[in-house]
């Protein structure tokens, strides 16, 4: 399947799908989904969500805000849909990993917040 064809996929079809860059890095999950209605009164897909927020606010919506409170918004990243070069259980994208400011979040919990859980490895 092709971003650029008018395909329809579901929300299911692409939550929690896996991120890979063209040059094959993974670069994460997609966490949420951003959407617009169009004038016409279609809901239309626009940008992928990665980052611990939006995660933590599909478990329960009162962790959304703690994880903004915690983290200022440091780790959310939209990915354009347009960015979507092929779709599948892997979402292949355009542009290479290093274009992709994801990722990032794991190391930043780890050095700030696991360290201190005793028996986490850190």
């Amino acid at each position: 399947m092709n971003a650029n064809n008018d395909d329809i996929f579901s929300i299911a079809d692409i939550i929690d799908s896996q991120l890979e860059s063209s040059d094959r890095q993974n670069v994460g999950r997609v966490a949420d989904i951003e959407a617009e209605w169009r004038e016409d009164g279609t809901l239309v897909l626009c940008h992928l969500v990665t980052g611990p927020q939006a995660l933590s606010g599909r478990i329960a919506r009162p962790l959304r805000s703690l994880a903004q409170r915690l983290l200022h918004d440091r780790f959310e990243y939209s990915i354009p849909l347009s960015d979507v070069e092929k779709f599948g259980p892997t979402l292949r994208l355009r542009r290479k990993a290093r274009d992709y400011p994801v990722g990032r979040s794991e190391r930043w919990i780890a050095e700030h917040i696991l360290r201190w859980i005793p028996g986490s490895g850190y």
